[in-house]
């Protein structure tokens, strides 16, 4: 039987509601927030990097994962992003957007963590 993978590190966003608790609001953590659509097919094979990152950089810099079907979410923060078949990555830190990375950079994602994630209190 396969292992299931804990998933807690990602948050699905279906509604506004959603958006404010999981990515505006302050928590001291850097949320990457995958928008994407179906229409793309490799859009669903990215969520996959995820794991890695959050494996990657999880016990060291602060970072959560949300992930919200562009074509379906219709938030104003959102507003003046048009719906491509690309995913669109922004990177929001304290419920304020630090930067947008347009299509699946890899390189580019994992520069924008070190950038901005702050580092995990260790107790």
């Amino acid at each position: 039987m396969a292992r299931k993978v804990d998933v807690s590190y990602m948050k699905m966003v279906y509604t506004d509601d959603e958006w404010v608790r999981e990515v505006k609001e302050p928590t001291g953590t850097l949320t990457i927030v995958d928008l994407y659509t179906k229409a793309w097919g490799p859009c669903e094979m990215l969520a996959g990097h995820f794991l890695n990152f959050f494996f990657d950089f999880g016990t060291n810099l602060s970072i959560r994962f949300a992930r919200a079907e562009r074509d379906k979410l219709n938030v104003p923060d959102l507003a003046d992003i048009p719906i491509s078949s690309q995913p669109v990555f922004l990177f929001f830190l304290d419920g304020a957007l630090m930067e947008k990375v347009d299509g699946p950079i890899i390189p580019r994602i994992k520069e924008c963590i070190n950038k901005y994630a702050p580092p995990v209190v260790k107790s």
